[in-house]
Parts: C-alpha cells; structure tokens; sequence
C-alpha cells in the first residue's frame, strides 16, 4: 500500500471556482466531472448532479434527467486560477468534488508530503479563504493499517490562526524563516502567548497522530 495522502479541502463556491455565476453555492450539487476537450488551456466542460429544479443561467443544460434529480452541463474558459487547474498542474485528479452549505469540496489525493504542501500553497494563493478539512494519511507497508485523520475543527479557532501565520512566517523551517517573536508580533500578541497557542496545538496535532 503507498504512503499516500488524502486531503479534503474547502473553497469558495464563487471564483477562482468556475461554478462562479452558475449556481450560488445555496443547494448541493454533487457528482462533479470536467473534461478539457480543447487541451490544457482551452475551455473546459464540467457535468454536475443537482435537484431537478436547480436555477441556472442561460448556457447550462441539462442532459439528463433522473426525475427529482438532474444531470447539468456547461463550459467555461480555462483558467490558471481554478482549483482544478492548480490539480492539473501537480498531476491530481480530483477524488470528489461537491458544492455543500455554500463552499466548493475538493478531494484528492497527493503522492507525499511536499506536493500536498505546494497544492496548499497554490489554492491558498488564490483563495485566502482555503480551509483543510481533513487529512489522511495511508500506511507505507501492507501489514500495517496506519490510517490517521486529522480534523481542524479540534484545533480553536485562535490556535489555527496562529498556526498559519507560523508556517506562512516560516517558523517551522529548518532554518526557520521566522523566530517566535517575530511571529508573535506579526499577531500583534507577546511572545509568550505565542508559545502557549503553538504548544496547545502541536499536543492536540500530535495526539491524534501519535495515538
């Protein structure tokens, strides 16, 4: 079994998302699909399932219909900004892709650790708005089951903000890019408070993946 990772990320449903000007984010759509018929920069044709009455603008089809349920289709032009073109540009496919409570939800799967780190960077870039939803990690060797998930939404809201601002500062690089003070006052808090954020995070981190 590889050593993969499998990330669940949350974007805005409006742009860079091409479902920008096509649906408002407020009902769910599921089943996604995309095809670039023209190559890479060309346009880009996307199907997705919804409810049957789901309001579109004009240029959006339906191509069949399952009865309360409906397959839709449109194109849009390719763009360097779209989440699914930051995938192309690291060789991922999207895993799943839905629209749900007004955010578009990419899942996919990246190779090791550094590429997980560039696609995060590339969305973070054009969307200051990307949150991680989940993360997890497969084994290296098929006799072990070493799935671990790790879940934001045990972090506060306080201690993900500082750790952003840490690793964007480059504090956990080796050399560090950024020493605690520093980051601290980046945050406009004393170092000391810093530290006690970081500390509180990292246990929460480490306890769920050394658990």
């Amino acid at each position: 079994m590889g050593s993969g990772i499998r990330a669940e990320v949350s974007l805005p449903a409006g742009a860079p998302s091409p479902f920008e000007g096509i649906v408002d984010g407020s009902a769910p759509i599921y089943s996604v699909a995309r095809s670039t018929p023209d190559g890479a920069e060309g346009a880009v044709v996307f199907e997705f399932v919804a409810d049957a009455d789901l309001s579109v603008p004009e240029g959006v089809e339906v191509v069949f219909d399952y009865g309360a349920k409906a397959a839709y289709r449109f194109e849009t032009p390719w763009s360097a900004e779209s989440p699914f073109a930051v995938l192309d540009r690291h060789r991922l496919p999207t895993s799943e892709t839905t629209i749900r409570d007004g955010r578009l939800l990419v899942t996919f799967h990246a190779t090791d650790l550094p590429t997980l780190r560039s696609v995060l960077d590339s969305f973070r870039e054009s969307s200051s708005d990307m949150q991680v939803l989940r993360l997890l990690q497969s084994s290296s060797t098929p006799e072990e089951s070493d799935l671990v998930t790790v879940d934001r939404s045990e972090l506060t809201e306080r201690q993900r903000e500082v750790l952003t601002a840490a690793y964007d500062a480059g504090y956990f690089d080796h050399p560090k890019g950024a020493n605690a003070g520093e980051v601290a006052e980046s945050l406009g808090i004393d170092r000391s408070t810093f530290s006690e954020h970081i500390a509180a995070a990292q246990r929460k981190l480490l306890s769920t993946l050394l658990d």
